[in-house]
């Protein structure tokens, strides 16, 4: 089966050590309130970052040169970003990436979709929240530098009409490819949810599921709204 999502791409950022090498050099120079977060990435027809939105829904210029993993066109990701604003009273406020990785965030698929058979592969939590339109996750997994592969599993949708509200199970598809479990490296994923959001929808109740080490059923309630 074709790897459908990887273990922690990166995105290349050009411009950035010059900056961080003059900004050390003045002794004068105030460093800037770094804020990590997911944000979702917008590029431009030449694969570079313009725009990233806060999952409170604030959207911010990207101020220095970041080019996409790929130099991907005109494509929005999700990506875990440690970045500052550098100005709240402009218009638009804009922001500087400092570092960002891409997170796993493809569409959840149902099971028959995975032409050699759903992994389930073990992981654990370490934080699970709800973002803007998306459910995040930063999960540990064991391994060596070997890619994993992740996705989400849509494994049933139920539907009620009379409280316009929608019960989507899903689970975490973790290939990790017979990779030695040495020690424990961090992921980043990112659900995305708006597609359930449809047809008058006006809540949905999540339920994510994993495998945990002690070789437990993990599961996840949220409210979507």
């Amino acid at each position: 089966m074709k790897r459908l999502a990887r273990h922690l791409k990166r995105l290349w950022l050009p411009s950035l050590l010059a900056a961080l090498v003059v900004a050390c050099a003045d002794d004068g120079y105030h460093y800037p309130d770094i804020r990590q977060d997911f944000l979702t990435a917008r590029t431009d027809d030449g694969g570079y970052v313009r725009t990233v939105q806060t999952d409170d829904g604030a959207t911010y210029d990207v101020q220095n040169s970041v080019s996409a993993s790929d130099q991907a066109a005109d494509t929005t990701l999700r990506i875990v970003a440690q970045y500052a604003i550098q100005s709240e009273t402009d218009a638009p406020a804009a922001v500087l990436l400092y570092s960002a990785t891409v997170a796993v965030s493809p569409l959840p698929l149902p099971a028959s979709a995975f032409g050699d058979g759903v992994k389930a592969d073990p992981a654990s939590v370490l934080s699970i929240w709800m973002g803007l339109d998306y459910l995040n996750l930063a999960l540990e997994v064991k391994g060596t530098d070997a890619s994993h592969a992740f996705h989400f599993v849509e494994d049933s949708v139920a539907w009620d009409p009379s409280a316009a509200r929608r019960e989507v199970h899903l689970s975490l598809y973790h290939d990790a490819m017979d990779d030695p479990p040495y020690y424990t490296r961090r992921a980043y994923l990112s659900v995305p949810l708006r597609q359930y959001a449809t047809d008058g929808v006006q809540a949905v109740a999540v339920h994510f599921s994993l495998r945990n080490y002690d070789g437990e059923l993990e599961t996840y309630t949220f409210e979507y709204e």
